[in-house]
């Protein structure tokens, strides 16, 4: 079994002897040393020269805000559109678990069609999640509601109420 030394910490500064352990000795004349510090500089300045910085565009930054919100005011349009016609397209679906999962699985490929029409357009974004992501939660959320509200509203006159006169 492994011993391990406990470190202990202090407020006190290191000394600048100890900061230089974790560099090996080498073992060469000056002239080695400068050339092995210029090889390494030349390294380090070639790999800053080959990436060169990313520069963002203010018109690809704007032009890409305006599809995502398209996006988004899409997946609303489509999740009211599916939730008025969740409540027709399903009437005739006597079990209600059945009629519910049918439901959910409609809005389930409604939203897989956003997804294809988004990348369609092809959004210049840099994380390929946010084709997915955007206007997820308002989606089911606005789907639910206008498919439980479009369906309160068409059987409202129908059902029994526990309460006498409504």
């Amino acid at each position: 079994m492994a011993k391990f030394k406990k470190k202990k910490f202090s407020a006190e500064k290191p000394d600048p002897k100890d900061e230089n352990d974790d560099l090996p000795e080498i073992e060469a004349t000056e002239d080695e040393k400068k050339e092995i510090a210029e090889a390494i500089e030349s390294t380090e300045a070639t790999e800053s020269e080959s990436k060169p910085e990313p520069t963002e565009d203010p018109i690809d930054k704007s032009a890409t805000k305006k599809l995502t919100d398209r996006l988004f005011w899409l997946r609303i349009a489509v999740a009211i559109a599916g939730g008025v016609i969740a409540t027709f397209a399903f009437e005739d679906i006597a079990d209600v678990e059945e009629k519910r999962w049918t439901s959910i699985g409609f809005m389930i490929m409604l939203f897989i069609a956003t997804a294809i029409i988004a990348k369609s357009w092809r959004i210049k974004i840099a994380n390929r999640k946010k084709y997915v992501t955007t206007g997820i939660g308002s989606f089911v959320f606005m789907y639910l509601f206008i498919w439980i509200f479009s369906y309160t509203l068409v059987n409202a006159g129908t059902s029994q109420s526990m309460i006498p006169g409504i």
